[in-house]
């Protein structure tokens, strides 16, 4: 059986990309979170055009996607509460309407 490559399976970038994005996170580094979430959307578009033509239920995709999902969740924990007080500053100042 042949081994698929990286550039061959865009779901072993998003696993990548995911475990970065929650980096960045967790380091507040938003310019760089903002930079891989672009990254992440162009994979997202590469593995569904892989999965029209492979299976997707392939074990090392499935492994690498769940990955993906924990990093995406270990990212929320971040990015969530830094939103809500960027809300709270911007409501602060009068830029969004009261919440």
């Amino acid at each position: 059986m042949n081994a698929i490559t990286a550039e061959e399976a865009p779901w072993v970038g998003l696993a990548h990309g995911c475990a970065a994005l929650a980096a960045a996170a967790k380091a507040n580094d938003w310019g760089r979170a903002a930079a891989i979430l672009g990254e992440l959307l162009q994979l997202a578009e590469a593995d569904r055009a892989w999965c029209a033509a492979h299976d997707p239920a392939l074990p090392e995709r499935r492994a690498a996607i769940a990955a993906a999902r924990e990093a995406l969740e270990a990212a929320g924990a971040h990015l969530l509460p830094a939103h809500a007080s960027l809300a709270k500053l911007l409501r602060a100042w009068g830029a969004l309407p009261p919440g």
